[in-house]
């Protein structure tokens, strides 16, 4: 696993990106911390991502073990995923993989799927690597596969290890096989927490409504001025709201 700690402390923040990207989409959101956390910041590149290694058989068990695997020793865990990302940070809340986080936050994850959603995603599954002759083309399917599009960063440093050379061709360093994880099931996830959860989105984040996120009886945010990739179009605003979260469930009810 290719991971990443900034600061120290005993408290540790672990930042968990989408399907697709890279630990890089959280850089802005580790700038806006600083001064807010007092503790480390904890980056991975999920299993299949990035420069973490693939994995033979990819299941949000072995994804969430290999996870807690590379984590520091802390005597206080707060856990925040984007996205896919944002799924395994609430299947830590379970506690079943050796940690137990104080509070988990996780924003942007689509929650409904349709059948031909499901399918499309298991037949990217089933697709080798696609090669591309020149980086740039490689570079420009990487965007468009990790939402990272010209219109939400113009920052080469936000899309780091997305793209890597074979031989004298380019690919996604995300490894297609990792989409093959089966139906996401938010509702199984958050009943088996052990943890306060915050389930976030962007306000103009199309692929999940202040609706879809209600029914689940958990705390919920809106972030303005947002789409789906809240951690890098309003860092800053995630930041904050993370942070709030995190101090929250230390207060007395």
């Amino acid at each position: 696993m290719h991971v990443e700690i900034n600061g120290e402390g005993a408290a540790a923040l672990l930042l968990l990106h989408g399907m697709g990207a890279t630990g890089a989409a959280w850089r802005r959101t580790v700038a806006a911390l600083e001064g807010d956390w007092a503790g480390a910041i904890v980056i991975c590149d999920l299993p299949g991502h990035g420069a973490s290694s693939p994995l033979a058989q990819y299941t949000y068990d072995a994804i969430a073990t290999a996870v807690t695997e590379c984590l520091p020793e802390c005597a206080r865990l707060v856990v925040a995923g984007h996205s896919f990302g944002g799924l395994i940070a609430v299947q830590l809340a379970s506690g079943r993989y050796g940690v137990t986080p104080a509070a988990v936050v996780a924003t942007s994850v689509k929650v409904r799927w349709t059948a031909d959603e499901l399918a499309a995603m298991a037949a990217f599954a089933s697709k080798p690597p696609r090669l591309f002759d020149t980086f740039d083309e490689a570079q420009d399917r990487y965007r468009k596969v990790s939402g990272l599009t010209a219109d939400v960063t113009d920052d080469p440093d936000d899309l780091a290890r997305g793209v890597v050379a074979v031989a004298d061709r380019f690919r996604l360093s995300h490894d297609p096989a990792s989409g093959g994880v089966g139906v996401p099931d938010m509702a199984a996830a958050l009943s088996s927490a052990r943890c306060p959860v915050q389930l976030t989105r962007g306000i103009a984040d199309w692929m999940v409504s202040d609706d879809d996120l209600a029914v689940f009886g958990v705390p919920t945010l809106t972030i303005g001025e947002a789409g789906h990739n809240v951690h890098v179009e309003q860092p800053a605003r995630l930041a904050r709201s993370v942070v709030a979260f995190a101090a929250s469930v230390n207060l007395p009810s």
